[in-house]
Order: structure tokens, then C-alpha cells, then sequence
């Protein structure tokens, strides 16, 4: 069991990325790998990464091969996200194999095998960003992994598509679509009352006054995109699916579930429609099971690949 203390933010962070690396959806990846090899392999793209966290998605990019060439912007709003990004990547990449060498206090140049990426890790709130960089419209691709739940994506969306060259694409992954499974069941009243009642935390989340989440994100967003005049060039599943077999849970996974259900606690522990010794209970029951390597976690998500019209308003075509 962990202590209030033991969570760290940082460390669900980086126990995601094995969970995230299974659940991404591989169509919507080989689409956006197949766009970028057709339409940028002579040209250095330029990225920009919105809810960066420690770099994970940065890293992940390069493993799997998406990109030879590219400028990579990296902003999150927590600064503390960042710092941990400038000290981890650096020995994520000697330890794959390429060189890296500090060109500025927060730019880093990975260079080997091929490669040649600049990255920026940069601190503070895309609004803000957006508000200052709209104007130029000059980014190739925009990723945001679990990030759309937890704006408005309504408003959210036209603002990002703004920072698009035309014919730009969008890549959107993790986003919530509606559904929590916690097994085994405990009591499945009770149960389906506290997924009920998490889900709604997430539709009345208020952020500088303003409505900023949506539990039902994924399934929304084919309208949001379709409003917005986005060709949408893939989309599917990537479900979170966290079991332990015969060795235990994977990586470190276990403590990914342990944040999970305390995050769940932390949403729900004032509610009135709980009863709080029996919520704590069930707090307890689910954590315990984490340890008995009985707990199973799957939590129902979309990724999206999507187009920003070209000039003349009408969509490239592939």
C-alpha cells in the first residue's frame, strides 16, 4: 500500500508507457507512419506536442520509427512534468543509442542511425501558447495524448487546428470514451454507483471558470471534427487493458493501478452520494487487490488521425 506521500505524479507518468504502448491504436499509427514517410521524407517536420508530461510520446517516436527529421516542441503545464523530461530523456537516448548534446537550457539535438531531431521542452499553459503562436500558423503535426478529455474540446479544437499549416494533421490518442471496468466485482451495485459517479466528476470539471472535460470525449469528437471541417483519415480503439500474469503486473504497472484507484478516492471522497466508511472500504479492497495481483483495469478510448483543410478549403486527398 502507498502512503499519501508515495504518489508521485511523475512516476504514473512513466509506469503509463508500457499500458499506453499496448493500447495505441496501430491502424491510426501506421496511417499517420505511412502520411509522414509519403509526404515529409525529404523535409524536417515540425511538431508540436501538447501535454507533453516527462516525454514519453517524444520517446515513443522515436523507437517506433515515426520520424527521421523534425523540430519536436514539448509543452506541458506543469513545470515539474518538464524537469523530469530534461533529465530523462537524455539517458533514455544514449541508452537506444544516439547522441545527444544540450544546444540551449531547454533544447536538446538527438542525432545517429539516420535521425536528426531538434527538441524543445518548453513549460506552460497552451492556451497562453496558442494565443501568442496562432498567428503563424506553421506546425506540420500536433499530437495530444490524453489531453482532449480534460478541456472542451469544442473550444479547444479550433484553437489548436489555428497553429495548422494547411493540410496539417492532427493526432489526437487516449481519449476517454465512457467506460470503467474494474473486476473482480465487489459489490456490483455499489460498483457501478462509483463508475457513475467518477464519469460525472469528469462532465462537471471546471477549470478558470469554464467547463473543461467530457467523459464521453472519444465518441464527441467525430462531430467536433466534423464541425470544424477536419478529414478525419483514421480512427479506433485504444483501450487501457492492465492485468497481472503468472509473474505479476507488467513493468510498472502495479503502482499505475494504485494511482488510478487513489485518483478515484481523491474525485469521489466528499461525495454525498457515498457512504464514506463503505467508499473507503472499497478503496482499500481494490488496492488490496492490486497487491494480490487480482485487479483488473480497462478503461475504453479512442485515438484519431485527422487532416486540417488545405488552402483552397477543400482536403488532401491520399
Amino acid at each position: 500500500m502507498f502512503n499519501e506521500s508515495d504518489y508521485s505524479f511523475a512516476r504514473y507518468l512513466s509506469s503509463k508507457k508500457s499500458v499506453d504502448d499496448r493500447s495505441l491504436n496501430r491502424c491510426v499509427w501506421g496511417k499517420l507512419r505511412s502520411v509522414i514517410a509519403s509526404e515529409y521524407s525529404k523535409k524536417t517536420l515540425k511538431i508540436l506536442e501538447i501535454g507533453a508530461g516527462i516525454g514519453t510520446m517524444f520517446e515513443r517516436s522515436i523507437d517506433w520509427g515515426l520520424f527521421n527529421r523534425a523540430h519536436y516542441t514539448a509543452i506541458d503545464a506543469m513545470l515539474d512534468n518538464v524537469s523530469e523530461a530534461k533529465a530523462r530523456i537524455p539517458g533514455w537516448a544514449y541508452n537506444v543509442g544516439y547522441c545527444v548534446k544540450e544546444i540551449a537550457d531547454s533544447e536538446l539535438k538527438l542525432s545517429g542511425s539516420g535521425t536528426d531531431v531538434a527538441l524543445k521542452l518548453e513549460a506552460g499553459d497552451f492556451f497562453e501558447f496558442a494565443r501568442v503562436e496562432q498567428a503563424a500558423s506553421t506546425w506540420d503535426l500536433i499530437i495530444a495524448n490524453a489531453f482532449l478529455d480534460l478541456v472542451d474540446v469544442r473550444k479547444t479544437l479550433p484553437i489548436t487546428m489555428n497553429l495548422l499549416k494547411p493540410g496539417g494533421l492532427l493526432y489526437f490518442t487516449i481519449n476517454f470514451d465512457g467506460a470503467t471496468i474494474i473486476e473482480p466485482e465487489i459489490d456490483a451495485e455499489f460498483d457501478a454507483l462509483v463508475e457513475r459517479l467518477y464519469h460525472q466528476t469528469m462532465d462537471s470539471r471546471i477549470t478558470d471558470g469554464s467547463i473543461s472535460g467530457d467523459s464521453k470525449t472519444g465518441r464527441h469528437f467525430f462531430e467536433v471534427a466534423r464541425k470544424n471541417g477536419l478529414e478525419i483519415l483514421e480512427a479506433g480503439s485504444s483501450d487501457w487493458a492492465v492485468f497481472a500474469g503468472k509473474d505479476g503486473y507488467r513493468e510498472d504497472e502495479g503502482y499505475f493501478l494504485h494511482f488510478i484507484i487513489h485518483t478515484m478516492y481523491l474525485a469521489l471522497r466528499d461525495r454525498p452520494e457515498l457512504d464514506r466508511k463503505r467508499f473507503k472500504n472499497w478503496i482499500e479492497k481494490r488496492h488490496a487487490q492490486v497487491e494480490d495481483r487480482e485487479l483488473v483495469y480497462i478503461a475504453h478510448q479512442l485515438d484519431f488521425l485527422c487532416r486540417k483543410p488545405d488552402a483552397s478549403g477543400s482536403e488532401n486527398q491520399l
